[in-house]
């Protein structure tokens, strides 16, 4: 087995430092490598960055420097230029990633991907991650991109699923090849039209993170995630090993509950599925029919405006 990786590094200010261990961005990209490394099948990473500041340092991955104008540097264009090379590897491996410099991706977690992989595959599911960061004033562990419990879930060959049909952003994709191959002839590959999951349109940066499972591609027919114990599987947890968003909402509480926009670092990671006895299960047709409703929606969200007024 195989794996294509690809980072993009943003490095404008190279001093710069960052979260509760006020490490620079290149000091997470270390660690990130060495972690990414120990993946049990060959692993083979590109670093797309926009700078020289990689040339001198002896990192084991193959560093590729883009010529990009400043503004498009500033607004993220430096996440697509990964793209062409990926592209052309497409026979060349097994697996393909992409991933941002910060997202702590272990042997566990693609263990948990190989485990679930075929199940979901033959029903075309996605099989779903979560981002977490640590809070160090409870030492808790929490998710970054829920802001809503999930309590609704499907069997899938007697293994009960929870659906993520609210946020399914993990700041990181990962296809095998025949997927992949799919991702790269679709409309989505070269953001012809732009990717969301009904709640907002993405950045740049955003979008070339959610890859293949938006919703709004329509290609899998929802994301999952597997309950042990009415909690998610433990090895789909991914740290942001930054750890900055406890820092910069430290002071948004309501009700001594954490909070942004997006709901940043609401809940405790294993706590993100809904009690049991509210659980609601659902069906393939079910989840179909919602998300073209969902789609129909967000097309024509301007008219749910003019009724609002």
């Amino acid at each position: 087995m195989s794996i294509s990786i690809h980072i993009p590094f943003y490095n404008p200010i190279p001093d710069k430092k960052d979260g509760y261990r006020q490490l620079t961005r290149y000091d997470y990209l270390k660690e990130n490598l060495e972690n990414l490394k120990k993946l049990s099948l060959k692993t083979d990473i590109y670093i797309h960055t926009h700078n020289t500041f990689l040339n001198d340092k002896v990192i084991d991955a193959k560093v590729l420097v883009h010529e990009i104008e400043k503004e498009k540097l500033n607004k993220g264009y430096l996440t697509w230029l990964c793209r062409p090379l990926i592209e052309k590897q497409k026979n060349d491996y097994q697996y393909f990633m992409y991933i941002e410099h910060d997202i702590k991706f272990s042997q566990n977690n693609f263990e948990y991907y190989l485990d679930h992989k075929n199940n979901l595959d033959k029903n075309n599911f996605h099989l779903g991650f979560l981002i977490y960061e640590k809070n160090q004033i409870d030492q808790n562990n929490y998710c970054i991109h829920v802001s809503k419990k999930m309590n609704k879930f499907i069997m899938i060959d007697n293994i009960k699923y929870f659906l993520n049909d609210f946020e399914n952003y993990s700041c990181f994709w990962l296809y095998d090849q025949i997927t992949f191959k799919k991702f790269i002839k679709s409309k989505f590959w070269k953001f012809e039209k732009k990717l969301t999951n009904f709640r907002h349109n993405y950045g740049i940066t955003e979008r070339s993170a959610l890859g293949y499972h938006a919703f709004n591609i329509n290609y899998f027919k929802a994301t999952v995630l597997p309950e042990i114990n009415n909690k998610p599987d433990e090895r789909c947890f991914i740290e942001h090993i930054t750890n900055n968003y406890f820092n910069k909402f430290k002071d948004n509480k309501i009700d001594n509950e954490y909070f942004d926009i997006r709901g940043v670092c609401k809940f405790k990671y294993n706590e993100v599925f809904e009690h049991k006895e509210i659980n609601i299960q659902t069906y393939s047709f079910k989840i179909i029919i919602d998300k073209f409703l969902k789609i129909f929606l967000w097309k024509f969200r301007f008219l749910i405006r003019l009724f609002r007024k």
